[in-house]
């Protein structure tokens, strides 16, 4: 596994010729009546149908083609892929639709801390660069059929700047290796816990730090409060504590 980096998610996609690639996108409440007021014809998936979670289909995340979009939403989507269209990550696959979408649905649920259970919300760039970032520390369990995870920016809070580079994290040449999730529940590994409890602790601040109507998915206000000392003192807590274990059963 490696991960690679481009300036734009043009370069990765003409990196690798015979790839399939999909758009994975978080619903903000109006993500699919803003596709259909764009597209005649909006071919998509729900990734909780068929799922624990298919009674929440209205805050479903979405996959669709990324070659079924227009030129239009791609270049919104690759400018600003947390408040674009709306927030979401790039899939790259050989594989057959079906088997994308069946193991992108297996990889909802997670096991961390032990037995401990919740719901990833992977195809957020922020969540993709906290659990992807460091090919160590990621199992190969979660490429299963897929190629590439694709996301923009590098975990919060180890790295920021204005102009967060896009990457992608590559499955590499060894498919022997590559095992099927399907009814089995995804694992935390350690390092993805400890990258995911800075998330939660910075994400806490900031709540208590941001003026009505900010938010983390402006990368100026996001720069501005990953410099301040209330981050600092976020990422780097007096008291050791697992802030992973309050969103058990939950979603992260």
């Amino acid at each position: 596994m490696k991960v690679i980096q481009a300036s734009t998610l043009s370069q990765l996609l003409n990196q690798n010729n015979g790839l399939q690639y999909w758009l994975v996108l978080e619903e903000s409440g109006n993500t699919l009546s803003s596709l259909y007021r764009q597209l005649p014809n909006v071919d998509f998936d729900w990734l909780f149908l068929q799922t624990r979670y298919k009674d929440f289909l209205k805050r479903s995340p979405i996959m669709m083609p990324l070659n079924q979009v227009t030129r239009g939403i791609l270049e919104t989507f690759s400018a600003d892929p947390r408040r674009g269209i709306a927030p979401g990550v790039v899939i790259a696959s050989h594989a057959p639709r079906n088997e994308v979408l069946a193991h992108l649905r297996s990889c909802l649920e997670v096991t961390f801390y032990g037995n401990r259970k919740g719901m990833l919300r992977f195809y957020h760039p922020d969540i993709a660069a906290a659990i992807f970032s460091y090919p160590e520390g990621v199992s190969r369990q979660w490429f299963g059929p897929i190629d590439q995870w694709i996301w923009q920016g590098d975990e919060m809070g180890v790295k920021h700047t204005a102009s967060p580079l896009w990457q992608a994290l590559e499955a590499g040449d060894q498919t022997d290796e590559r095992m099927p999730t399907t009814g089995h529940v995804l694992k935390l590994t350690k390092h993805q816990e400890q990258a995911l409890e800075r998330y939660i602790r910075l994400t806490r601040a900031f709540k208590q730090y941001r003026s009505p109507g900010e938010s983390l998915d402006d990368m100026e206000i996001r720069q501005r409060f990953l410099n301040s000392d209330i981050a600092q003192q976020a990422l780097f807590p007096a008291e050791n504590h697992n802030p992973v274990s309050d969103t058990a059963e939950s979603t992260v």
